[in-house]
């Protein structure tokens, strides 16, 4: 009768029927679906109460996205990436009917703070527009209606930058967010040296990219028999140890230039969202007027051989005649 009893808040425990077989079937399908769920704490019943139960049915946590929560992505423009969104419903909810699932574009420079830009309801997929990724968006799963409202993005554009959602409603709705920023890699960089490259020498490896998103990282390394990573000689200095001296971060100082700099090196160029290489190869030589100064000395050493070549031979034609002489005497005088 009312005003007997206890009853709480409708959605967390059954709620009694004040009598009459039909509120007790009400309260028999109540008390399976929320079995084990009434707190002691719950507050008495009360008549002025009654009509509560039919203001606010009961809400049950209908849908439940499988998520990390909130991602934070970096990509590289015009690369492709999958956004998740995997979902669950509650055994009592499950199935197609009245499930509807919306995806979101939030971006500080849209005047409307939200864009529906591709959705799902009624075994129908919608596509927004305004947003530029009608052409560039889909679906993962032909059916979202199966468990998974992901969606691929291709050829992504920095304009692409912003907070993307992903909306699941039945009952309730579960909202699954990802943030994600396109950058562009590093442009392929341009290496040369400055100075001479003669043996003693301090000379300059230079090396800058023109493109790509900032901060840039710059990093030079001596190729070890064609592979990547091998460490740098004694005597060279890297940029962020040059600025000192007005010096750009790609730069690589040499000093003392000997044989055991020559090689080939690579300069890597580096941000949040890929690199790009460029290389070149150092080959000391010998100095202008070293060379020359080798090149008279070996002429002038081969003028002297063949000069004392020349006089073994007259020495040897003398001494041969002279031998002759000597055995017909008579003739030679």
């Amino acid at each position: 009768m009312p005003g007997h009893g206890r009853w709480v808040p409708a959605g967390l425990c059954p709620v009694p029927a004040a009598s009459g077989s039909g509120a007790a079937g009400t309260r028999g399908r109540g008390a399976r679906a929320l079995s084990g769920l009434c707190p002691a704490w719950a507050p008495a019943h009360s008549p002025a109460s009654d009509t509560s139960a039919f203001l606010f049915p009961a809400l049950l946590l209908a849908v439940r996205i499988n998520g990390k929560g909130r991602e934070v992505l970096y990509l590289a423009k015009g690369d492709s990436v999958k956004l998740g969104c995997p979902y669950v419903l509650e055994p009592e909810d499950n199935g197609p009917q009245d499930l509807g699932i919306e995806w979101i574009q939030i971006t500080p420079e849209r005047k409307d703070p939200e864009n529906v830009f591709l959705s799902y309801h009624d075994h129908h997929v919608n596509y927004g527009s305004g947003s530029g990724l009608q052409n560039r968006v889909a679906f993962v799963q032909n059916d979202p209606s199966q468990y998974d409202a992901s969606i691929r993005l291709a050829d992504l554009q920095v304009s692409d930058t912003g907070t993307y959602q992903c909306r699941v409603k039945k009952n309730t709705v579960a909202v699954h967010e990802v943030i994600v920023t396109v950058q562009e890699k590093p442009a392929t960089p341009q290496c040369w040296t400055e100075g001479e490259l003669t043996p003693g020498n301090s000379i300059l490896l230079r090396c800058y990219s023109q493109g790509g998103t900032t901060p840039l990282s710059y990093q030079w390394a001596k190729l070890a028999s064609g592979y990547g990573g091998g460490r740098l000689p004694s005597g060279t200095i890297q940029g962020p140890c040059l600025s000192h001296a007005g010096r750009a971060p790609g730069d690589l100082l040499i000093r003392s230039l000997s044989e055991a700099h020559a090689g080939v090196y690579q300069c890597r160029v580096t941000n949040r969202v890929g690199y790009s290489t460029c290389q070149l190869n150092l080959n000391p030589t010998q100095s202008k007027c070293r060379q020359a100064g080798i090149i008279v000395g070996s002429i002038l050493g081969s003028l002297l051989l063949l000069t004392l070549l020349g006089l073994l031979i007259w020495a040897l034609v003398s001494h041969y005649r002279r031998k002759e002489c000597q055995r017909a005497s008579s003739d030679c005088r």
